[in-house]
């Protein structure tokens, strides 16, 4: 249960200041102070994507996965009624205009591959394990991504989803969903195909 919950108040305080900020700066150090919080409670994911690569690396059963995701939407949900509340507006994840869903569907996927394999790095091999800069450098890649221009996290699209629907009784289009949910998670799924093909040999030397 404490695991639910701390991954349901970092991912509240990482939407919050995605919806109110979406500075890369802010983004990228509040997860790294979530990180230092909630690491050796949860593990830190606050994002469905690593959720699912801790999944297939055998780090989470089935239900413990899904019970990661369900804390993490209810997390992103209060975040973003909370920003409706501060602004007055709804927080809806929108694509560049004339951008393609697969233009923007290949580069969440990705980025968050990129995020999701440097997170399977530090948090699993031996030499990073004990150290303190797992909260830093895990920071500064969500940073260095949050700067190309994305969410990279299908909880905060989740809880979009719920927050249009009870206030709006509508939902946000399919190619958002395809982009901001189906595409992060498959690059989660890319991540640890990765992670296993470069970095899983080194791990147990």
């Amino acid at each position: 249960m404490k695991r639910c919950i701390m991954e349901c108040i970092g991912t509240f305080f990482l939407t919050l200041v995605i919806g109110l900020t979406g500075n890369p700066l802010a983004i990228g150090l509040m997860l790294m102070a979530m990180i230092y919080i909630g690491g050796s409670v949860s593990g830190a994911h606050f994002n469905p994507a690593i959720s699912l690569v801790a999944f297939l690396e055998k780090r989470l059963t089935r239900k413990k996965l899904f019970l990661y995701w369900l804390s993490q939407v209810v997390g992103a949900c209060v975040a973003l009624c909370l920003f409706m509340v501060i602004t007055n507006n709804m927080f809806i994840p929108e694509m560049t205009p004339g951008s393609s869903i697969i233009i923007s569907g290949s580069i969440e996927a990705l980025f968050t591959m990129v995020f999701c394999w440097v997170y399977l790095i530090i948090s699993t091999e031996r030499r990073y394990i004990e150290s303190s800069l797992q909260g830093i450098v895990i920071g500064l890649t969500l940073m260095a991504v949050a700067f190309v221009g994305g969410l990279f996290n299908p909880a905060v699209v989740g809880g979009s989803i719920i927050c249009n629907a009870v206030k709006n009784h509508a939902l946000i289009d399919v190619a958002s969903v395809v982009v901001y949910v189906i595409s992060p998670l498959l690059g989660g799924l890319l991540a640890s195909c990765a992670f296993n093909c470069f970095n899983a040999e080194a791990n147990n030397r």
